[in-house]
């Protein structure tokens, strides 16, 4: 038990013998580092880091395909104390002086939540809307899936906006388009394609 109660996370990282300006630059990389690898744990096994955190330290994490970043987000913050104290903490290894430990990892710490802000600017951008609005199909040619009666309606098959998509149609004159013919679609109505055999 005398073992357990002697742990010391610095000593696991070989910082045991820390004090000042290196307990701070130290303990900022650590809380920070361990903050961010498991805040993007969290949001790997299915975005439930929005809540965990919401829930634990009162934040609004906002994580919709519309939210630009802002440098005062959480991932920002955490990122700039990792960063500010990995810098800050490899300066005064190098016998760099405290001033210039502080400079470092205040630019490393600044760099980083930049960088982290850019990060979510293009998973933001990379992200698709699946919708596909029906009009954009006019053109477009492909197979018929299911039947289409002479005055009624069947299912087929085009590609819009580089995706095959399967969509309900008609004959826009009336004629039977039998399973398998090619069409094209020459006009929309409602949530149904008009269609015509080529």
């Amino acid at each position: 038990m005398a073992g357990l109660l002697d742990f010391n996370l610095f000593d696991l990282v070989g910082l045991g013998d820390a004090s000042g300006m290196e307990l701070l630059f130290a303990a900022s990389a650590l809380v920070g580092g361990i903050l961010f690898v498991l805040y993007f744990f969290l949001l790997m096994i299915g975005g439930i880091a929005t809540d965990v955190f919401d829930g634990l330290f009162g934040i609004d994490v906002d994580m919709g395909a519309d939210a630009s970043f802002k440098a005062l987000t959480f991932q920002g913050i955490m990122a700039f104390m990792m960063f500010f104290g990995l810098g800050g903490l490899y300066v005064l290894k190098s016998d760099g002086g405290t001033s210039l430990a502080v400079i470092a990892g205040g630019v490393t710490g600044t760099a980083s939540m930049f960088a982290t802000g850019k990060l979510f600017e293009l998973f933001v951008t990379l992200q698709q809307d699946g919708t596909t609005d029906l009009s954009e199909a006019i053109g477009s040619r492909g197979q018929t899936y299911l039947r289409i009666s002479g005055d009624g309606v069947g299912q087929v098959t085009v590609e819009v906006n580089g995706a095959q998509r399967t969509y309900n149609a008609k004959s826009a004159d009336n004629a039977e388009i039998g399973t398998g013919d090619f069409i094209e679609v020459t006009d929309v109505i409602g949530e149904v394609l008009v269609v015509k055999r080529i």
